[in-house]
């Protein structure tokens, strides 16, 4: 059984994602790994003092946020009680180094399926750390991360949106999100944003043979009419239609910087109550 992993940096915004993670871990019925990770500070023999002083500075730190986070477990722990919630599976990570490093660390020593991130989940940084820390894991690995907004509150996952321009690297996402979604029993909306320049009889023939290849499952499709942007129409369809989780492939460095950075798409990715799923293209 694959599982989730969970960085945080025990905020309130980070324990209102652990909340979410947790919940999803319980339906998911697997592991969940909390990781809490700290940089050491690079510090001078010449300004420490003497040279042997730095290796107690240094044990000082460790043991300083080595406290913090023992503090911060059973926290956690009883955040999770009161919310009715399973904590059993629950296994915390201490490790020195960067978030991304932590990061990447863990998802190479553990069977990890899912990186779930807080996108406000460093204390003081605000908008900065969608920029930093999530953007940052994103980019290094290739596991699919589920980034939970600071106002999203769990809810069962009924409503699933993926959203695609019907290319074949677009499929093996797709699976993932069908397959994630059968084992909540959620309905899966394969949307596309149709504009001036789209031909609605080929879409129309893409989604006849993508689903021919997921028949049995709980796959629509839905072709929208882009009004404004494809950034705003599919903000529209996620509010009209209540859909709990949005789907999406990072294809490469432009899309997705665009998608973080304009303005429409950042109040509508990160602005929102909807968590986003974000998939790594395929390679070839």
């Amino acid at each position: 059984m694959k599982h989730i992993l969970f960085p945080t940096d025990f905020s309130e915004a980070a324990n209102n994602a652990f909340l979410y993670a947790l919940h999803l871990a319980n339906q998911l019925d697997t592991k969940l790994f909390v990781l809490y990770s700290y940089v050491t500070p690079v510090l001078s023999a010449t300004h420490a003092g003497q040279p042997e002083m730095l290796a107690d500075v240094y044990q000082q730190v460790e043991l300083s946020k080595f406290d913090y986070f023992k503090k911060q477990v059973p926290a956690l722990r009883e955040l999770a009680e009161k919310n009715g919630l399973d904590y059993e599976k629950l296994v915390f990570l201490f490790e020195e180094g960067t978030v991304m490093t932590s990061v990447r660390k863990v998802v190479n020593s553990e069977d990890i399926r899912l990186v779930v991130m807080g996108t406000y989940g460093a204390s003081g940084f605000t908008e900065k750390f969608i920029g930093t820390n999530t953007v940052a894991v994103i980019q290094n690995i290739q596991q699919p991360v589920l980034a939970i907004p600071a106002q999203a509150k769990y809810a069962p996952i009924k409503k699933v949106a993926f959203t695609t321009l019907f290319r074949e690297k677009d499929l093996p996402a797709l699976e993932q999100v069908v397959n994630m979604a059968s084992l909540v029993d959620a309905e899966v909306y394969c949307t596309h944003v149709m504009d001036d320049a789209s031909n609605p009889s080929t879409a129309l023939l893409y989604g006849e043979d993508w689903g021919k290849r997921f028949q049995g499952k709980k796959l629509d499709f839905v072709f929208l009419e882009k009004k404004e942007s494809v950034e705003s129409t599919i903000n529209s369809f996620l509010t009209e239609n209540k859909i709990d989780l949005l789907a999406i492939v990072k294809r490469n460095r432009n899309f997705f910087d665009r998608l973080i950075n304009s303005s429409l798409s950042n109040k509508f990715a990160f602005h929102s109550d909807t968590p986003i799923l974000v998939f790594h293209e395929e390679k070839g």
